[in-house]
């Protein structure tokens, strides 16, 4: 079930570079090319991009590796972060490990948290904490020193597996995998419908969805969504009442260019990474892209859903909010009006996509003033 999301990240994440570099800042290391080898001294965390990708210098911080084969072959000290379509950990790792991939082998031991997702997973060197796996295909020869939940297809066993905690059990039919007696007794068992599986969940303690709330429980999440994104737009219009009205009155006048100005920025932001990886030294500004396509979409949706309720207020013959309370109004219907129109099934999120793009588009338009077809001078 995760196979399409596994390739997509891996092949974006794989864009091949052109160039070679190295960069080091203190004892780190930040490395970006197309066939790329960390290798040498110790460093402390290391930041690697590339097409194929070697680390075999020890690593007493944390790694971060993506590219299309990643082999981790060098100690890593504390906590490994790893993508790819193909991943191999050949060397311990003394802290947790997150790995993603198509095809990922495990044949060191990894003394924290495993999170894996994967096509195909061999888990054939021991686990020191719990295990969070899903991939179709799983194999597991050596121990897992806490709980494990497996959401699988299939799922074999070598002589000397073991689960020392509970193994919760995704599966369609869950009831049809058989678990030897030696990997875990039958009472420490949990089996439970694939639908069930949250992979974002603390490995420990199992990953099932929580669903003890009932209605209430989700009507209270959309409630406290709704207060949050009405204090945040009410927020904006206290302390930039001026400029907020600006945007609310270029938007309504033309909502198809804030809907392509938003578009084409945040497409900029998100794909500007990927040009500085190209540069090695720029991979410094990556984290600095993401932050700042994240913050104008957020900001975006904020600004986007107050537009819209003043848009529904004036389809209701309701006057233009002049005063802050007529604004956190406006607002308070934005939010509402945002929120049901996540809920239609199939479209409800391009819906609220279009919301947060043409908010961040308008913020474009008021701060920089593009424009197309300008005379040259």
């Amino acid at each position: 079930m995760f196979r399409s999301f596994i390739l997509l990240c891996a092949t974006l994440i794989a864009t091949p570079t052109f160039a070679d570099e190295v960069y080091r800042f203190g004892d780190d290391a930040y490395i970006a090319g197309d066939n790329v080898t960390l290798s040498g001294e110790a460093v402390d965390d290391a930041f690697v991009v590339g097409n194929t990708i070697v680390v075999s210098a020890p690593v007493s911080g944390s790694a971060h590796a993506g590219g299309r084969s990643v082999s981790i072959s060098a100690p890593v000290g504390q906590s490994l972060y790893a993508a790819g379509m193909n991943v191999n950990v050949s060397a311990p790792v003394g802290g947790d490990a997150q790995l993603l991939g198509d095809t990922v082998l495990v044949t060191a031991p990894i003394s924290g948290d495993l999170r894996l997702g994967a096509q195909r997973a061999e888990i054939t060197a021991s686990i020191g904490d719990d295990a969070l796996i899903a991939a179709e295909h799983i194999l597991l020869t050596e121990t897992i020193a806490g709980d494990a939940s497996l959401s699988t297809k299939t799922i074999s066993f070598g002589e000397n597996a073991r689960i020392e905690g509970t193994l919760y059990l995704y599966a369609d039919d869950p009831e049809a995998i058989e678990i030897p007696a030696h990997v875990v007794p039958a009472d420490r068992i949990e089996r439970h419908d694939a639908d069930a599986f949250d992979p974002t969940a603390d490995p420990e303690g199992g990953a099932t969805v929580d669903t003890s709330g009932g209605w209430s429980s989700w009507l209270g999440g959309k409630v406290t969504s709704i207060l949050i994104l009405t204090a945040l737009a009410t927020l904006i219009a206290a302390l930039a009442p001026g400029f907020l009205m600006n945007l609310r009155e270029r938007t309504l006048e033309t909502p198809m260019r804030a809907l392509w100005m938003g578009f084409l920025s945040i497409s900029a932001l998100a794909g500007s990474l990927f040009l500085f990886a190209l540069t090695g030294y720029g991979i410094l500004l990556v984290p600095a892209s993401i932050v700042l396509a994240v913050l104008l979409g957020v900001a975006g949706y904020v600004i986007g859903s107050y537009i819209l309720g003043v848009g529904v207020m004036s389809a209701l013959s309701r006057p233009l909010p002049e005063t802050l309370s007529e604004r956190a109004i406006a607002a308070a219907v934005g939010a509402v009006a945002v929120t049901l129109l996540a809920l239609i099934p199939v479209i409800g999120w391009i819906g609220v996509l279009a919301v947060a793009i043409a908010g961040a588009g308008a913020l474009i338009i008021r701060w920089f003033a593009p424009g197309f077809y300008t005379e040259l001078r």
